[in-house]
């Protein structure tokens, strides 16, 4: 089943360690862990965009050290291969002549490439319902990919009630892009990466 990733369970068990669950109303989310907080070395008036930062790079640490050269961190879109909508003598050439040059390095990356499988994992901390449409098209720009994990959390911003992960899930507009991912031959999984917030 494909849900059953050993990586993506991976990444569910390491979030254990650093999100507890909270309540707003009838709405739950995860916050960061006091405990995590300090291990990345970030008070408790800490910027979201470093926690975010300096968790995935503790994640991306972690699966290295299980899974080595299996998979690939920071992996540039379309590295190592042509897109679908070059041909061959397209890739490489000058601006002189008129021929295409790509610079993978300047292409943004995927959080985890598992190269066994051909899965990418994006992993989103922070506006959830932004981030799905970025890292889709990341994906679908790489024929590389055939599975994208998208993890998300539940997580609070003022002034909404649902937020993260739960809007993801819930969007209609997301299941659209889903179903359209399936007609390029591209699996798309929400992934819960802490489920107690949804039980």
């Amino acid at each position: 089943m494909i849900t059953k990733h050993p990586i993506a369970q991976d990444i569910r068990n390491f979030f254990r360690k650093v999100f507890e669950l909270k309540q707003m109303g009838n709405y739950r989310y995860a916050e960061y862990k006091d405990a995590w907080l300090k291990k990345i070395r970030l008070t408790k008036n800490y910027a979201r965009e470093s926690a975010a930062a300096r968790t995935t790079k503790e994640l991306q640490i972690f699966l290295r050290s299980k899974y080595g050269k299996r998979i690939n961190i920071e992996a540039p879109v379309g590295e190592n291969m042509s897109l679908r909508f070059l041909t061959k003598d397209e890739v490489g050439g000058d601006s002189r002549t008129g021929e295409t040059t790509i610079d993978f390095k300047k292409f943004q990356a995927f959080d985890i490439l598992d190269l066994d499988t051909n899965t990418a994992f994006e992993v989103s901390l922070s506006d959830a319902f932004a981030e799905f449409f970025k890292d889709l098209l990341k994906a679908l720009l790489d024929s590389r990919v055939k599975t994208l994990y998208f993890c998300a959390r539940n997580h609070k911003y003022l002034g909404s009630k649902k937020s993260g992960f739960i809007k993801v899930r819930d969007s209609p507009m997301v299941h659209q892009y889903i179903s359209l991912a399936k007609l390029y031959k591209l699996d798309v999984v929400l992934f819960d990466l802490f489920p107690r917030c949804n039980e």
